[in-house]
C-alpha cells in the first residue's frame, strides 16, 4: 500500500502527457532527487545530448516525495562516528561532499530566480537527547572544525525543549523537495515519462533495449537511480540495498513561529521542522520499532505515528490540539556502510547506477548528482563512493543508522 505525502499533495506539478521517446544518449530510470540531479549535471556536460527519464510512478512519488525536505551536511551518524568508521580522510571526504553540493543547490537557484521551491536557507540544529549524545556531538564539532567545516557546538538546549546539546550548522536548509526535483528537471530539458515501470534491460550492441510494461525504449546509454526499491529492478542489488521506511506527519498551521531552523535529533531517528506556512513536520520512530520498518510498504503505522505523537507532545505541548493534515512512509536505500553506491552492472558498462544514500539523499543530491554524470559519460565510478568497494570488503562493517 502506499500514502500521499505533504509535499505530493502540494507541489502543484501536474502529470503530462508522455512524449514519444526512443532513441536516447542516456535513459535515467527514476525521477527523484538522485535522477534529477543527474539529469541537469549530464544537460550541463553534455548539451547535444538527448536525455529522458522514466519513473514507475509520478516524478517524485518514490523516497525523494517522502522525506522531511532537510538538506544537512554529513551523513545519517555523527562526525565522530564517521571518523571512527571511515577514518579520517573518507570522513572528511564525504562531508566535503555534502557541502558541495549545499552550493550546488544554492548556485542553481541564485541562477532561475523564477524558481519557487520554498528554499529555505534556515540553518540545522543537531539536538542531543542525552549526555552520552552531547559528548559525542562536543567531540564531533571539534573534529569538524579542524577539519575546516563551519559549525558550532551549543553546550545547552538552544531550544528549551528537553534536549543537552547542540551542534549548529549555519549553511543546512530547507526545501520543498517535490518542486526542487521538478525544477532540475526542467532545467535539464530531459523528456519525462511517467508511470512507466521498467521489466528487463537487455545490453545490444547498438545500446541498451529497455522494456517497459507499456512499450519500449531504446538508449545508448542507461542510469538507476531506484534508491531503496533497487532489488525490485535487478537483483544485483538484493545483498547491496536495504529498504526500510521511514514515517513522518504535517500539522494544521500554527500561529507564531516556534522554530527557524531545520532539527535533527537523538542520533537522527527523529527529526522536526516547521514549514513557511506555520506548519509542523515530526518524522523518525523507526529506532523503536526497527524489526518492523523494514521493505517497501509506504503505509504509516498506528505504533510509529503514535511514537511521533508523543514525541510532539513531550517537546511541544502547545502543539498537542493542533490537527494532523498528513500522514506518511516512504522507503530509504541503506547500504552496508553507509555510503552511496555508484557504479556499473557486472558486464553491462553502458548501464551505470547511483544509488542509496542512507535516508540523506537530499543532502548529497546534486554533487553526487554530478558525480554519476560523470560515471555515465566516462564509466568511471568516483573511489568514494564506488561500490567496488563492497566486493573486496563483503563483510562490510553495517553503518549505525540500520
Amino acid at each position: 500500500m502506499t500514502s500521499t505525502s505533504f509535499w505530493q499533495a502540494t507541489a502543484g506539478c501536474p502529470s503530462a502527457p508522455a512524449p514519444r521517446v526512443n532513441d536516447v544518449d542516456c535513459l535515467i530510470v527514476g525521477g527523484g532527487i538522485a535522477g534529477a540531479s543527474a539529469a541537469y549535471a549530464l544537460a550541463q556536460a553534455k548539451p547535444d545530448w538527448k536525455l529522458a527519464v522514466v519513473d514507475r510512478r509520478r516524478i517524485a512519488g518514490g523516497a525523494t516525495g517522502r522525506n522531511a525536505g532537510f538538506l544537512l551536511a554529513g551523513t545519517a551518524d555523527h562526525y565522530a562516528v564517521a571518523v571512527a568508521r571511515y577514518g579520517r580522510e573518507t570522513a572528511r571526504a564525504v562531508f566535503a561532499t555534502t557541502v558541495a553540493s549545499h552550493h550546488h543547490i544554492r548556485t542553481f537557484l541564485a541562477h532561475r530566480p523564477d524558481v519557487e521551491c520554498d528554499y529555505i536557507p534556515c540553518g540545522s540544529l543537531t539536538l542531543a537527547g542525552t549526555q552520552e549524545e552531547a559528548e559525542v556531538l562536543a567531540h564531533s564539532a571539534e573534529l569538524l572544525r579542524e577539519d575546516g567545516f563551519d559549525v558550532d557546538f551549543v553546550p545547552h538546549d538552544p531550544l528549551r525543549r528537553g534536549f543537552c546539546a547542540a551542534i549548529r550548522n549555519r549553511h543546512d536548509a530547507g526545501v520543498h523537495p517535490v518542486k526542487l526535483v521538478h525544477a532540475l528537471l526542467a532545467a535539464s530539458g530531459a523528456a519525462i515519462v511517467e508511470n512507466w515501470p521498467v521489466a528487463t534491460l537487455e545490453s545490444t550492441p547498438a545500446g541498451v533495449v529497455v522494456q517497459g510494461e507499456r512499450g519500449q525504449l531504446r538508449a545508448r546509454r542507461v542510469l538507476l537511480t531506484p534508491n531503496g526499491e533497487a532489488a525490485n529492478l535487478h537483483a544485483y542489488f538484493a545483498d547491496k540495498v536495504f529498504p526500510k521506511r521511514g514515517q513522518i506527519f504535517v500539522t494544521a498551521p500554527y500561529p507564531s513561529r516556534l522554530l527557524s531552523e531545520v532539527v535533527y535529533a537523538n542520533d537522527g531517528y527523529e527529526y522536526f521542522r516547521q514549514l513557511p506556512d506555520g506548519r509542523f513536520l515530526f518524522g523518525g520512530g523507526r529506532r523503536a520499532f526497527a524489526a518492523t520498518e523494514t521493505g517497501t510498504d509506504e503505509t504509516p503505522t498506528a505504533d510509529v505515528q503514535n511514537f511521533l505523537e508523543r514525541f510532539r507532545d513531550r517537546h511541544f505541548p502547545e502543539l498537542i490540539d493542533l490537527p494532523i493534515t498528513h500522514r506518511w512512509a516512504g522507503t530509504m536505500g541503506f547500504t552496508p556502510d553507509g555510503l552511496p553506491l555508484l557504479g556499473t552492472l557486472p558486464g553491462q558498462p553502458e548501464i551505470a547506477f547511483s544509488i542509496a544514500c542512507h535516508g540523506h539523499g537530499m543532502g548529497f543530491s546534486l554533487e553526487v548528482g554530478r558525480l554519476a554524470a560523470e560515471l555515465v559519460i566516462t564509466g568511471k565510478p568516483p573511489a568514494l563512493f564506488d561500490v567496488a568497494r563492497l566486493e573486496r570488503n563483503p563483510a562490510s562493517r553495517p553503518a549505525a543508522h540500520v
